[in-house]
């Protein structure tokens, strides 16, 4: 059982470090107005082609940050789960919130890209 505690648990670090790039790049896309290729485009969208740039940083900039603030607090959930205190429920739910989360990002982001690439 402790092997799979330390698989879930590495997870949530992954989670954490996900949810910390994310919030990250989206407080860099408001600054300086680069877009977030890895989290946002895909390898087949270069930024460059974008057909107007700010109206799509002002539609997902808000979704990235949503989804960075989710997975943030989903890691820190489950970090303290599996390494600290076990909160089984909490855990679970958190789970399932950054899924919905998770799918409703690629939805939405996926959405805009083929309105503004």
């Amino acid at each position: 059982m402790d092997n799979m505690n330390s698989v879930w648990g590495f997870i949530g670090v992954i989670v954490f470090a996900c949810g910390i790039y994310a919030i990250y790049s989206f407080i860099k896309m408001r600054s300086t107005g680069d877009i977030n290729a890895s989290l946002l485009l895909g390898k087949d969208y270069t930024y460059k082609k974008c057909k107007n740039k700010d109206a799509y940083i002002q539609k997902a900039g808000p979704a990235l940050l949503v989804f960075g603030l989710v997975a943030f607090v989903y890691g820190i959930i489950d970090i303290i789960h599996c390494y600290v205190y076990p909160m089984a429920t909490a855990d679970m739910v958190g789970m399932i919130v950054f899924f919905v989360v998770l799918v409703w990002f690629a939805v939405y982001t996926t959405k805009l890209k083929k309105e503004y690439f």
